[in-house]
């Protein structure tokens, strides 16, 4: 019966060759309320595999045509895993995300963003296919002005597999963000996406019900400051727009830690979540739903900035929506030219800035520091110049 089937003229299920029917094992009763002992059908129904022939991988298969390679069948085992029912390869490669159960966590956190965009007026579907990705987002969001695609991915994954699945989603027009609870530490997959990631909590329940959940990772905000300000980004004071050694004497945008950036964001004209000492999550969903936060790729890892900066820091910086949203690892930006000269310089280079020229440590916070290049500590030295609390001082 297989060679009758069209993979393509299906979802991303399993199809269950004795009933003729496509399962979805993320969707309730697979797909079918209306046969409730469907599950308990299938368990009896042995064998499965290949001696079986009873269940077909219709993703597996579909993604041989896509890529112009024979068709041909894929069966599956189902088997009870540690958090539900699923269907594993006969071959004994990992299951398919879309045919494993979902877990507590990954539930709680899906429902928390739901929720939190119909607080602010979106409309939400959970689990919708999208024709034109391919693919079924855990959750989907449609705003004033936006189409938002809220992906959970609470497991380690490959970054192809999730590059992959970021370029599908936004082949059919959607913002993607994609959410965790691991730690900042531990995300480096999610580098190449829109992210935004949780401390992991010890009950699933807590997603549901803390009022804020603050962000470890995945949001930035900006300060105004003189050129010569430590960059979090560089690690270095390089100006920002023409990367030289030596300060241009002008106000640049830096990317910074200091609360007070953070309680002046605005997720919407009439925020229902507004944003307190450090960027909640909440905060977050509802500004990307209106706009009011925006992707940007710096080197090799994806930010939501607040997008009244996102214009200078684009400028200032370069970069573009589309190169934070496409889902690619950049090669790393660097002058072209042999190791040698990059170590010991171009020799024709024009001369570097001398290092007198540049602000100096005073040496308070950091002792051995004293009439040395400024470094990150420098920012929280009140004598420093680049003190995050300057602009206080000041007045």
């Amino acid at each position: 019966m297989w060679e009758q089937l069209d993979p393509l003229a299906f979802n991303d299920g399993v199809f269950y060759v004795s009933a003729g029917i496509e399962l979805q094992p993320r969707l309730n009763l697979w797909g079918h309320p209306e046969q409730p002992d469907l599950r308990e059908r299938l368990a009896n129904d042995r064998p499965h595999g290949i001696g079986g022939k009873k269940l077909l991988c219709l993703l597996c298969m579909r993604h041989r045509i896509q890529n112009n390679l024979p068709c041909i069948p894929v069966w599956l085992t189902f088997v009870e895993g540690r958090h539900g029912p699923m269907f594993r390869h006969e071959d004994g490669r990992s299951p398919h995300p879309e045919h494993e159960p979902e877990t507590d966590t990954h539930k709680a956190l899906k429902e928390r963003k739901a929720r939190t965009w119909e607080s602010v007026g979106g409309t939400v579907e959970v689990e919708v296919w999208r024709p034109r990705a391919r693919r079924r987002p855990d959750v989907l969001a449609i705003g004033p002005d936006l189409t938002v695609a809220g992906e959970i991915q609470h497991s380690k994954a490959t970054p192809r597999s999730i590059q992959a699945r970021q370029r599908a989603l936004r082949k059919a027009g959607d913002r993607v963000v994609w959410t965790t609870d691991r730690g900042a530490g531990d995300i480096a997959f999610l580098h190449a996406v829109p992210h935004l990631s949780i401390p992991a909590l010890a009950d699933h329940r807590m997603y549901l019900s803390q009022t804020r959940l603050e962000l470890s990772a995945g949001a930035i905000t900006f300060e105004t400051q003189r050129c010569g300000w430590a960059d979090l980004w560089t690690g270095t004071n390089r100006c920002p727009v023409t990367r030289n050694a030596k300060p241009c004497g002008s106000m640049h945008l830096y990317p910074t830690l200091n609360p007070h950036t953070y309680s002046r964001q605005k997720a919407a004209t009439t925020a229902l979540f507004p944003c307190g000492p450090r960027p909640h999550l909440d905060h977050l969903l509802e500004g990307i739903l209106h706009g009011t936060w925006l992707p940007y790729r710096h080197r090799d890892r994806v930010s939501w900035i607040p997008a009244d900066a996102h214009a200078t820091v684009t400028a200032e910086r370069g970069g573009t929506l589309h190169l934070a949203e496409n889902g690619t690892t950049p090669h790393r930006d660097g002058p072209a030219g042999r190791a040698c000269e990059r170590r010991h310089g171009d020799p024709t280079a024009q001369a570097a800035t001398s290092v007198e020229m540049l602000p100096l440590c005073c040496g308070q916070k950091l002792p051995g520091k004293a009439g040395q290049p400024l470094v990150l500590a420098c920012q929280l030295c009140r004598n420093s110049p680049t003190y995050y609390r300057r602009d206080e001082l000041d007045q």
